[in-house]
């Protein structure tokens, strides 16, 4: 399905949003970076910002799998995981807000069914959220415990859609990654990528759409 708000103009009015968390709704790239390198600096491999940054929108456990095919290395897996969460729990309050993206969830609050949708885990999302004052906002929050496969997989947005009772074409997701939009196309929804250039723009048309 093409991206529907940057293709086309505007969607036709969505029956849901679904909004990614890391990377949409808050900025958390450097943080995770920080906690997911340091976690296997403990085991004694860097991982470099820019392999990092080309993968963000994988589950934490693909993303281990795939540097250490890549860099060769041999890791434990469960104190790899287990640390990262822990690191990324501590740093949760330099997390800041996507302006654009959260004053658009703000907009549509009560106005459209709206879920966050993300490869975290719910320890992280709910610590993320509640940082930034947005965890009221949304209808539920559908993490990557909750389906039987992260983004890319469409499983999570199929889940979310579901408990929202609303149909996947009817659904517009926001994302920042490859890997999310892969996710969204999957499950047969519309998309906007924040990373567009013509973002901001095509963000105040929607804010337009929600105004009444």
């Amino acid at each position: 399905m093409p991206d529907t708000v940057s293709d086309t103009g505007l969607p036709p009015a969505p029956a849901a949003l679904l909004f990614d968390c890391d990377g949409t709704l808050v900025l958390t790239a450097d943080l995770h970076y920080n906690a997911i390198s340091r976690a296997a600096a403990r085991q004694g491999h860097q991982m470099p910002r820019e392999w990092y940054m080309s993968f963000t929108g994988l589950g934490r456990r693909d993303l281990f799998h795939r540097f250490a095919a890549e860099a060769s290395a041999t890791f434990d897996m469960d104190r790899l995981v287990k640390d990262s969460i822990a690191l990324t729990l501590g740093l949760t309050g330099h997390v800041r807000e996507n302006p654009l993206v959260a004053g658009l969830a703000r907009r549509a609050f009560g106005r459209v069914p709206m879920a966050v949708v993300t490869n975290s885990e719910g320890s992280i999302a709910r610590a993320v959220l509640a940082e930034t004052q947005l965890s009221g906002l949304f209808d539920c929050i559908v993490t990557v415990e909750e389906a039987p496969r992260p983004k890319p997989a469409p499983d999570l947005y199929l889940s979310a859609a579901a408990r929202l009772d609303a149909p996947p074409s009817g659904c517009l997701v926001l994302e920042d990654s490859d890997q999310g939009i892969d996710a969204a196309r999957s499950a047969g929804m519309m998309w906007a990528d924040v990373r567009s250039p013509d973002w901001p723009d095509r963000c105040d048309r929607l804010l337009a759409m929600f105004a009444t």
